[in-house]
């Protein structure tokens, strides 16, 4: 009877060990993690200070865009660019701006004609780049990436 009633006790902690180990190592789910990135897209454009309190990603594009514009158009103004031909042409600058907001110029694509009467054209750009102020960086993923735009510049007399 004793030997019944000591393989009873012992078949019953091995039974309520298992249910406490198992309650105690009970594993939880792996977070998968999205390892595709698009890199043809952003989170987040980079922006002028005055376009960071706009809401929507489109407006803020949109902000971004007419900003730098206006502010290339208004240096291209400061400087007296005098042509002796007509002109109606579309130059296209291909702007760089790092991960900490400073923009670079990387190509500047015009016709012969541009650089014929205007040869002092890509200076002026890079003056005026240089003015600009320090941007917002584009945001991908909450961290600050490096993006780059085309501008185009249409220069009419």
């Amino acid at each position: 009877m004793l030997k019944q009633l000591f393989t009873l006790l012992v078949c019953s902690f091995l039974i309520l060990s298992c249910s406490y180990i198992e309650q105690h190592t009970k594993r939880t789910p792996i977070k998968k993690i999205d390892t595709v990135v698009d890199f043809s897209s952003v989170d987040s454009y980079p922006l002028f200070p005055n376009c960071a309190d706009i809401p929507s990603r489109e407006k803020q594009q949109i902000c971004f865009q007419m900003e730098m514009s206006q502010h290339i158009y208004a240096s291209l103004k400061e400087f007296e660019l005098s042509v002796k031909d007509s002109v109606n042409d579309t130059v296209l600058v291909k702007l760089k701006i790092d991960s900490f907001g400073k923009i670079t110029l990387s190509n500047i694509k015009k016709s012969a004609k541009i650089s014929q009467l205007i040869p002092e054209f890509d200076s002026v750009v890079k003056v005026s780049l240089q003015n600009l102020p320090t941007l917002q960086p584009a945001i991908k993923r909450a961290i600050p990436v490096s993006t780059e735009f085309t501008l185009p510049i249409v220069i009419k007399n």
